[in-house]
């Protein structure tokens, strides 16, 4: 009898640390931030940015960023940007997105553009930018 409970209990045991395994959200770093990767999402390597320097208007910066898709066809990108010399504030990121909303705990801006939305916020003096076709998604990939 006592090898049956010890039995069972190592198939439940078992049971919980795969499903944990399973189950567990991923966290991913992209320009210095941790964010959240919600079950079903797996990033597409293919799209990662990696320190990848531009310029507009003049003023330099570094885009860091991943992408991730689900199999119900919901697709997440999400970019930080650091300005040299240039902090960026929830002012700047009005100018790009000037519809308030707070996703997560994160006091941002949104637009909606055909299919795709957008969250645009300031953290840390950086420009992040969460872009999806499905803005139900965001909340899940947000850690304050």
């Amino acid at each position: 009898m006592n090898k049956k409970i010890i039995g069972v209990l190592l198939v439940l045991i078992a049971a919980v640390a795969f499903g944990s395994v399973v189950y567990a959200a991923e966290t991913v770093t992209i320009g210095g931030f941790d964010f959240n990767v919600p079950d079903g999402f797996t990033e597409d390597k293919s799209h990662e940015i990696v320190n990848m320097e531009k310029e507009q208007g003049g003023i330099k910066y570094i885009n860091n960023g991943k992408l991730f898709e689900n199999d119900k066809g919901d697709v997440v990108n999400i970019l930080v940007a650091k300005y040299d010399g240039h902090k960026v504030t929830n002012k700047i990121a009005k100018g790009i997105a000037d519809e308030p909303k707070t996703i997560g705990g994160v006091d941002g801006y949104i637009v909606h553009n055909g299919t795709f939305t957008s969250f645009d916020y300031a953290k840390e003096g950086k420009l992040v930018v969460i872009t999806t076709n499905n803005e139900d998604a965001i909340e899940g990939f947000i850690i304050e």
